[in-house]
C-alpha cells in the first residue's frame, strides 16, 4: 500500500512537473512567435525599406537573440519598442495595453505657447477641435485646428468661420501639434481656400518584395463650389505635424497665396495598413509611398515651411509666440 501511495505522488509530481515546463515553454513560444509575426507584418508590407538607414534585419536578429534568452511579456514589449525605433514611423505601431509608437517629435521643441489668449479675440462659437477669431489689433483673421480626427461635422464649421471673418486682410491657420485624423476633413479645409485644381502628390502601394510597388496615383487639391476665402494665408507648422495634417500642408502649399511659417513638420507620409498579431494584439504598418510633385518623399524628412522659424527659450518664458508674430507682420 505504502508503495502505491509513493508510486501515485511521484506521478503527479512529474505531472506538475511537466504542466510547468510546458506553461513556460507556452509563454516561449508565444513571446517568440509574435515577434517573428511582426517581423513577417513589417517584412511583407513595410514601404519605406528604400530610406532606411539601420538594417533592419539585423535589428531583428540581435533582438529576436534577447527575446529568446528572456521570453516573458516585457521583454517581448522592450523588443518591439526597439524595432519601432529602427523603423521611425509615427504612422507603425503596435496596439499592446500600453501603445508601442516611435515619438517622431521627441527630439525637436514644440515652438507652439499653452496659451495663447493674450493674441486672440476668440469667437464664442469655436468648438472643440476648432478655435477661431480676429488677432487683437489687427484686421486678421486666426484659425486653430487642433486634430483632422473628428466627425466632419465639426469640419463644416468652416463655412460660418469664414462667414464671421469675412472683410479681414488675411487669415492664419493654426495647425501646430495636430497629428492628423482624415484626410477627407483635410480636404474639406484645403478647398475652402481653393480654386482650381492642382497637383498636391503622388501616392503608391508596396505588393510584393521590398523595392515592388503598383502604379503611381496621382491627388490634386479638391474645390468647392461655395462662398471661398481668396486673401492671404499664412499656416503655421511644428515638428508635431503629421499624417493627415501634412496631407493638409501638402494641399495648401500648391496655393499661390499660402506661405508656411514654422518648423519641418513630423514626415508621415505613409498609408498605414491595420494587422493582427498572434497573441491578438492589433498593429499597423505604413504600406504606401508618397511624392510632392519636386520629386521627394516628407517621410522621415517632413514638409519644409517657406519661412523656417523657432520660438527661442526666451521667448517662451515671456510667453512671446514667435512664430505667430512672424505671421501677423506678414499679413499687416
Amino acid at each position: 500500500m505504502l508503495m502505491k501511495k509513493i508510486l501515485l505522488l511521484l506521478i503527479i509530481t512529474a505531472h506538475l512537473s511537466a504542466c510547468g515546463n510546458l506553461f513556460f515553454t507556452k509563454e516561449d513560444n508565444s513571446s517568440l512567435a509574435t515577434f517573428d509575426a511582426f517581423y513577417q507584418e513589417i517584412d511583407t508590407h513595410f514601404s519605406f525599406f528604400p530610406l532606411l538607414t539601420i538594417n533592419f534585419d539585423s535589428a531583428y536578429a540581435s533582438n529576436r537573440a534577447i527575446l529568446q534568452a528572456n521570453p516573458n511579456r516585457s521583454e517581448l514589449i522592450n523588443r518591439l519598442q526597439e524595432m519601432l525605433n529602427v523603423l521611425g514611423d509615427g504612422h507603425t505601431n503596435v496596439y499592446t495595453p500600453d501603445l508601442l509608437r516611435y515619438d517622431f517629435a521627441e527630439k525637436f521643441p514644440v515652438n507652439k505657447l499653452v496659451s495663447i489668449v493674450e493674441y486672440i479675440d476668440r469667437s464664442s462659437n469655436s468648438n472643440r477641435v476648432i478655435e477661431y477669431g480676429k488677432i487683437k489689433n489687427e484686421n486678421i483673421g486666426y484659425i486653430h485646428i487642433s486634430s483632422f480626427g473628428a466627425n466632419e461635422s465639426i469640419y463644416l464649421l468652416i463655412d460660418k468661420i469664414l462667414s464671421d471673418l469675412a472683410g479681414v486682410n488675411g487669415m492664419i491657420i493654426d495647425v501646430r501639434s495636430n497629428g492628423g485624423g482624415s484626410s477627407n476633413n483635410a480636404n474639406l479645409i484645403i478647398s475652402r481656400f481653393n480654386d482650381q485644381s492642382r497637383f498636391m502628390f503622388r501616392s503608391r502601394q508596396r505588393i510584393g518584395k521590398r523595392d515592388e510597388f503598383g502604379a503611381w496615383v496621382e491627388s490634386f487639391t479638391p474645390i468647392f463650389e461655395g462662398a471661398r476665402f481668396a486673401g492671404k494665408v499664412v499656416v503655421l507648422t511644428n515638428r508635431r505635424c503629421y499624417s493627415a495634417t501634412e496631407w493638409f500642408l501638402a494641399g495648401m502649399r500648391t496655393l499661390p497665396q499660402v506661405t508656411i511659417v514654422g518648423d519641418t513638420t513630423g514626415g508621415g507620409s505613409g498609408r498605414p495598413l491595420p494587422r493582427e498579431l498572434p497573441n491578438g494584439w492589433a498593429m499597423r504598418v505604413s504600406n504606401t509611398q508618397r511624392q510632392l510633385p519636386d520629386g521627394r518623399d516628407y517621410q522621415f524628412s517632413g514638409i519644409y515651411p517657406d519661412v523656417p522659424l523657432w520660438i527661442s527659450d526666451a521667448d517662451l518664458d515671456s510667453n512671446t509666440d514667435t512664430i505667430l508674430e512672424a505671421a501677423i507682420n506678414l499679413l499687416k
